[in-house]
């Protein structure tokens, strides 16, 4: 009988993972795709549980993510400025505004998406570095003066999978 319960529990334990996965891409709540990735359960067969949780080194966005953040406190700048660099923001003129930081001069201009704070940069990755930390510190400061509404995805999952589960 226990095999059968733990069994099942494995069952609910990977639609819950799978419906939270659809849930994020159907919501579009990916930058990277690393928060999808980051959608772990798993299984205690002695305590008969399921344990539905983020891996650790995205889980304080995975919190800001289902819990919302109150506007007032400045979020990190280095991930947004990673985030930035890999989607190369700065790399096409598709935005004229009066304070465009997008150059011409640096359109071609290559740079890692993870800056190596010993590797040497040549005159111009360091401008576009400095183009994209001023981006990035531009989009936290317009974060902290907004509210991130909470998108409870996890509980979403949960519920549709213990509906869809029920016997």
């Amino acid at each position: 009988m226990r095999l059968l319960v733990v069994d099942l529990l494995n069952n609910l334990a990977n639609s819950i993972e799978a419906n939270a996965v659809a849930i994020i891409d159907r919501d579009k709540v990916v930058a990277w795709g690393r928060l999808r990735r980051a959608i772990k359960t798993k299984v205690d067969s002695q305590k008969l549980s399921i344990d539905v949780f983020a891996d650790s080194d995205i889980s304080l966005y995975a919190q800001y993510v289902h819990e919302g953040r109150k506007a007032g406190k400045m979020p990190p700048v280095s991930p947004i400025e990673e985030w930035a660099r890999k989607k190369r923001l700065l790399s096409n003129d598709s935005y004229n505004g009066a304070r465009n930081l997008y150059s011409v001069h640096l359109a071609k201009t290559k740079l890692p998406v993870r800056l190596n704070s010993k590797a040497k940069l040549s005159l111009k990755q360091q401008n576009l570095a400095d183009r994209y930390h001023s981006l990035a510190w531009a989009i936290a400061r317009k974060m902290k003066n907004h509210e991130l509404k909470p998108r409870r995805f996890l509980i979403e999952a949960i519920l549709k999978s213990l509906k869809d589960f029920s016997y």
